[in-house]
Order: structure tokens, then sequence, then C-alpha cells
């Protein structure tokens, strides 16, 4: 049976979630989110990306209630959430910090929201276990916090934080204090308690490797202004600007002077050099500079020219990262213009092809480069 694809946003009929509506938010002269209009669907996880002072933790400050919009709407479910405060709104916000009781057991933590709710003693015990089960700490459910790990601390701020079945749960750079085999461990396991819940999630993180891993959308921010929303795929292959490409991933950007063609685009990057082609149903502006983007991973390197490839150019390799299962290849064309290649590490060191030094071509087909203008 073929699997359904989650996609609300495309859909018509559905009703967003969260709305946030021509919302502007200043502190004194300074303006930190810029008329910002934006969906969020049930079930979705939804990343808030980009760098700091971005807007990002002021968005997800303002859904939480800490903050209330200089102009604007903010809707939860169809309600403006204008005047209604932080404990009342069916939110629940997880720190980076965790911010656990140091003297209560696992248990305790997570069952804290639910005593203070007055939740009966028998409903109360069977949402903390299930709640444990779900986070995999039964079996830590009698320990204090200072006698697990930092990453199933991390899973007693989230069973805390669903416990309360919030439709809406916001995570602040929540894995921000794990190492990097602990995160990429606990995002996967994020992603799952997600899906089981069927909660929406909106994370906050500047790190685009876990923004990509865990969210159904990306949202790519710079100074208080969402730049393009779209899912991990199409915001890496489909950037709709140098700045999200750039901020996504590794990527060449040559700059030129774009010519139109039958299928898209010639590209003129230096003096005396041929253009290079990009076909593109993308439709620029007159004058002004392009921009051609392309991922080192859609560019080949050999000794010899190749025949059949749309693009070539010669070059000298000026500096190789190693980086275990690919290399990376920094290689200067005419021009001064660095382009970064990749290969894939399929044999032993010693029998690798180029070294520094090498005179090499790059080559990549039409449909690889990504054609902006700006």
């Amino acid at each position: 049976m073929a699997q359904t694809v989650f996609a609300p946003w495309d859909d018509p009929t559905q009703r967003p979630l969260i709305q946030f509506k021509g919302v502007t938010k200043r502190f004194g002269e300074f303006v930190a989110i810029d008329n910002l209009t934006q969906d969020i669907y049930e079930k979705e996880f939804f990343a808030l990306l980009g760098p700091s002072g971005c807007g990002k933790t002021t968005m997800m400050r303002m859904l939480a209630g800490f903050e209330n919009p200089t102009e604007g709407q903010i809707l939860l479910a169809g309600q403006d959430m204008a005047h209604v405060p932080p404990n009342q709104r069916a939110v629940n916000m997880m720190f980076q910090s965790y911010a656990l009781f140091p003297h209560l057991t696992v248990w305790e933590n997570i069952a804290f929201g639910l005593k203070r709710q007055k939740m009966p003693r028998h409903d109360l015990d069977e949402r903390v276990d299930e709640m444990l089960r779900l986070t995999r700490l039964s079996k830590f459910a009698k320990r204090k916090p200072h006698q697990i790990s930092g990453g199933q601390r991390q899973r007693v701020a989230l069973a805390r934080s669903l416990a309360r079945a919030p439709k809406l749960l916001l995570l602040d750079e929540p894995l921000g204090a794990l190492d990097k085999k602990l995160r990429q461990d606990t995002q996967f396991e994020l992603m799952d308690i997600q899906e089981k819940t069927g909660t929406t999630f909106v994370i906050v993180t500047h790190d685009q490797e876990e923004a990509m891993t865990v969210a159904s959308r990306v949202a790519v921010m710079d100074e208080g202004s969402i730049i393009q929303v779209a899912t991990p795929a199409n915001i890496y292959e489909a950037p709709n600007s140098v700045y999200v490409a750039d901020f996504i991933g590794d990527v060449n950007i040559i700059e030129g002077a774009a010519t139109r063609t039958a299928e898209g685009y010639d590209i003129a990057w230096a003096e005396g050099q041929p253009p290079f082609h990009a076909k593109t149903p993308v439709v620029l502006g007159n004058g002004g500079p392009a921009y051609l983007a392309i991922r080192p991973e859609k560019i080949s390197i050999s000794a010899e020219k190749p025949d059949d490839a749309g693009n070539t150019v010669r070059g000298r390799i000026i500096d190789i990262a190693y980086l275990g299962n690919i290399s990376t290849y920094h290689v200067e064309i005419p021009g001064g213009t660095m382009i970064k290649a990749q290969s894939a590490n399929t044999r032993r060191l010693s029998r690798r092809s180029f070294t520094w030094e090498d005179e090499v071509w790059l080559s990549w087909t039409d449909t690889a480069g990504i054609v902006l203008e700006r």
C-alpha cells in the first residue's frame, strides 16, 4: 500500500493550528520580527533555523506567551492568543537547560505539572508510566537527575513537557548540550516520539543538520523575516536565494552575467572562458548579476576532460579536506574562483587518484546548478 505523504500545507481544506498574521515585534528601536505571516499545521515538526539574532527565539517566546506582538495577531486553533497568559495556553516549552528539579526523582519530575493540575491519582500514575515508556525511562523512574546521563535528562524534560498533552510543544535548542553522536541518536528519538504522540513540535535551532533531520518543514530566517519555508529536500535542492543556498550545507556560488537560452541560462563567469549552462524553469529579472549555486557532491573530478558533461572547466587542486567517508577538493579555476568538489572515498588512502597541485577537470550536468538572482 502506498504511503500517503504528510503535506497539510499543500491542502487548501486544512486549517492551520498556528497562524502568524502580520506580526511585528519591537524592543525599543530594534525590530526583532518584521511583519511576519506564517501558518504551521497540526502534527507538523516545524523548524525555525537561522543565525543568532535572526528572531527565531522571539517567535517562540511569543507563541509561549512570554512576549506579546507589537503589531499583528497570533492565533492558536483559531483563537487569538493576545490576552491568554502562558499557563492557560495549550502550549508547553522545553528549554535548553531542561530545568529539572534536582531533589525530585525522574518520576516526580514528570508528575510535577500533573499534580499542579490536580489530576486524580490513578490517572496521574497511568499518565506518568505512559510517558516513562514513551521516552524509554521506566527503569530510571526512581533516580534523581544527577544519577542519569545528559541524554536521559533530555528525555525526562521531554516526558515532563508532553505529560500534560499540549497541542503544541516548543523546543528551544533542545539538543545543544549533547555531544554530536548523542545528538544524532536523540534527533531520531524526538521524531519517533513526535510521530507517536501526534503533538505539533516547533523547534528553534541554529544547527542546519538538526533542522534538516527532524523537520517536516524548515523556515530559514534572517533579520526578523522568514526567507524561505519548505521541506528539507526542497530547501536543499531548490533554495530561493543565495542566502538560503549558502546557509544550508556546502555550496559553490559563482557570480556572472546570465543570458536566456531555450532551456534556461548561460552564465558568463570569466573573460575568455566559455559560459556555464543551466537548465532551469526559473525566470530571472533583467539586468543585475546572476548566481549559479552548485553543491560540491554534484561536481565530478577527473584527470581527463569528460566528453559527455554539460559543463567542464579545468583547474588546479589547492587543498584537500579528508572527512573519512568523503574528500572535498578545493580547486582553483581560471580567474581565481575556488570550487569545491566532493567524491566518496571508496578506496584506501594510498590508492587515491589526486593530490595537491594536480591539474584536474571539473564537470557537472546542466541541471546540477541552480540559477539565483540574489
